[in-house]
């Protein structure tokens, strides 16, 4: 497939010019331009791990300074009981560095991150919140479909040393989360909200098109992180549910593989949003190594191929541009994402393993 090892080339090059000009955290372009955060806000983990993609594949001194310099730039971060995102910014960070160089100090951290994710689970309600920091009784007893995302970096936890009641958060979230996110087409609403004793209110949204549509990056969360839990905790009923979600993005996809922002947006010059493709299809090669079910390899890698010949642009930062960060709130429409390049190249290198091994 010359058409991925082409698209992995452009990603690395783009990765090892900007690995030379950044001094900050990429969140979002405007224009083309990356916005930078100094503390990486809740995407700061992105551009660490596509450091350490890339120094994975070229182990050079000049990359393993800097994917080192923004990794260790987020570890006082670990010990944030604020920040239900704690999965996204250490499971590409300090995990993958701690992978390709057992700093035990990397370890650590992820470690401490995964115990303050956990210090945030609310006992009484059965369930990780998502945005308590918005105040009031609503947000503060509100659970977002981005979370499943991070609970992985609980189950690897488990496996390295950390307490075995992390096991316990994982079931209780989920559990709560799937019987009441979930729909009866296998879309997931963005959020939900319960009462503060954790009983369900309502289905919600802030970043989609309405409470009841599917918001096309918030499906991609839900198969990707539902996978990912499958995968560490052999648990049959996450996967039967993946795939439940699966069937529904596949079957909602538009003619040119690249998802629309919202699903149900159906204006046909709606924003498209190829960071929700690359995070679908992600989730999709790793059902695909779950199942063995072509279908999912097959669909996957038609989505990359779509990204890989309109979403590389030269005159954009990002990796994979052409992405909707926020459409409500005028945000990112048409731009790059840190989370839409690392799952980018992050599907890009699974492709191309699963295709070398087959």
């Amino acid at each position: 497939m010359n058409w991925l090892s082409d698209a992995i080339n452009k990603c690395l090059a783009k990765t090892h010019v900007n690995a030379q000009k950044f001094t900050n955290f990429p969140h979002i372009t405007e224009r083309g331009k990356y916005v930078f955060t100094s503390d990486g806000v809740w995407t700061g983990g992105f551009w660490s791990g596509i450091l350490w993609l890339a120094y994975q594949r070229n182990p050079s001194p000049a990359l393993l300074t800097v994917a080192t310099h923004f990794t260790e730039r987020l570890l006082p971060r670990a010990n944030d009981r604020h920040n239900h995102d704690l999965g996204f910014m250490f499971y590409p960070s300090a995990i993958a560095g701690w992978r390709l160089t057992h700093q035990a100090h990397y370890k650590q951290a992820a470690l401490t991150a995964a115990s303050s994710l956990a210090a945030q689970f609310n006992q009484r309600a059965g369930f990780i919140p998502g945005w308590g920091f918005f105040g009031g009784e609503e947000w503060s007893t509100s659970v977002l479909i981005d979370t499943l995302m991070n609970l992985p970096l609980l189950a690897w936890a488990v496996k390295n040393g950390g307490d075995p009641a992390l096991l316990a958060v994982i079931e209780r979230h989920t559990t709560k989360a799937l019987s009441h996110h979930l729909r009866a087409n296998g879309s997931v609403f963005h959020v939900y909200h319960f009462t503060e004793e954790g009983t369900g209110v309502r289905g919600d949204t802030y970043q989609g098109l309405s409470a009841d549509s599917a918001w096309a990056r918030g499906q991609g969360w839900a198969i990707t992180g539902l996978a990912l839990l499958a995968d560490a905790l052999h648990n049959h009923i996450y996967l039967e549910t993946a795939e439940k979600v699966a069937e529904f993005i596949l079957s909602h996809l538009p003619t040119d593989h690249i998802p629309f922002w919202d699903y149900d947006d159906q204006r046909p010059d709606a924003p498209k949003d190829a960071s929700a493709g690359a995070i679908s299809a992600y989730g999709l090669l790793r059902l695909y190594r779950l199942t063995g079910k072509e279908r999912y390899k097959t669909a996957a890698r038609t989505i990359l191929q779509a990204l890989a010949a309109c979403c590389i642009v030269e005159d954009n930062e990002g990796l994979l541009a052409h992405s909707t960060a926020d459409l409500p709130h005028g945000l990112g429409i048409d731009q790059a994402t840190g989370y839409g390049d690392y799952y980018f190249l992050k599907a890009l290198y699974a492709l191309e393993t699963i295709s070398t091994d087959s």
